[in-house]
């Protein structure tokens, strides 16, 4: 499998389940852009693959601002070409009971995670259709997107948006030969996990250790999943062997949910 001469965006690249992306795009032959709010640690992400010989460029970006992403592409496109893969994993989440969620955070998680994902895609598709260039792209859903998280409303509205965007995206662009998916996982080692399963310790009045068991237990598989569990699935839906499939979500949580 490879991806010579391909450019990659990977939006969230700064750390977690897209800085990952990102460095096995690389290893795999692709010049990569790494997107993140964080321009600091996407920087740095983007010089560690280039001391390790790989093609990459950081860019500062709000992906929930249409302009911040028009900027970023640009700025990507200037240094390593029309982008052809697209993965957006920026997003973000707060685990807090339904009735004390207020309003701006709820909008906050949209924006990132759900608008985030819409106008990403939809500039790095102009682009592609623009320079005439077959592509494909995957949205990072989540299994939160399938059913009721009581504590993670705004996540779980954000990331069955996501499915809905991949779903209307894939029929849109099939004439472009434009390929998009999503990737539905369920608890990743990641930086935001840890973070969330800190806020619903808090909640519950339990260590962060006890509630991420609480959650192993749930998985069929009996662990929770690392990055390469997941990119292993985005790698192959970004291939030439996924070009038959298109506006599909696909679980990867160990069996976690089954719809």
């Amino acid at each position: 499998m490879s991806f010579d001469g391909r450019t990659a965006v990977i939006t969230g690249a700064a750390q977690g389940m897209g800085s990952r992306v990102a460095e096995r795009l690389a290893e795999l032959g692709a010049a990569v852009g790494l997107w993140d709010f964080n321009g600091a640690g996407a920087s740095a992400q983007a010089e560690k693959l280039r001391a390790s010989g790989h093609q990459a460029v950081a860019a500062s970006c709000d992906v929930s601002d249409q302009g911040s992403v028009a900027a970023a592409l640009r700025a990507t496109i200037d240094r390593l070409g029309t982008p052809t893969l697209v993965v957006t994993a920026a997003g973000i989440a707060r685990a807090r009971p339904f009735l004390d969620v207020e309003a701006a955070e709820f909008e906050r998680q949209l924006s990132v995670n759900l608008t985030g994902t819409f106008l990403t895609m939809q500039a790095c598709a102009n682009a592609m259709v623009d320079a005439k260039l077959p592509g494909s792209m995957v949205g990072i859903s989540s299994v939160a997107g399938r059913g009721p998280r009581a504590d993670l409303t705004a996540y779980a509205a954000s990331k069955a948006g996501v499915i809905s965007v991949v779903r209307s995206a894939a029929v849109a662009l099939a004439e472009h030969a434009i390929n998009v998916n999503a990737v539905c996982p369920g608890v990743v080692d990641t930086e935001m996990t840890r973070r969330t399963q800190q806020q619903r310790a808090a909640e519950l009045g339990i260590t962060e250790s006890e509630a991420l068991q609480r959650l192993a237990a749930r998985i069929p598989l009996g662990r929770i999943q690392t990055t390469d569990d997941v990119s292993d699935v985005i790698i192959f839906l970004l291939s030439r062997q996924a070009s038959y499939v298109t506006g599909q979500a696909l679980n990867a949580c160990g069996g976690l949910e089954f719809d």
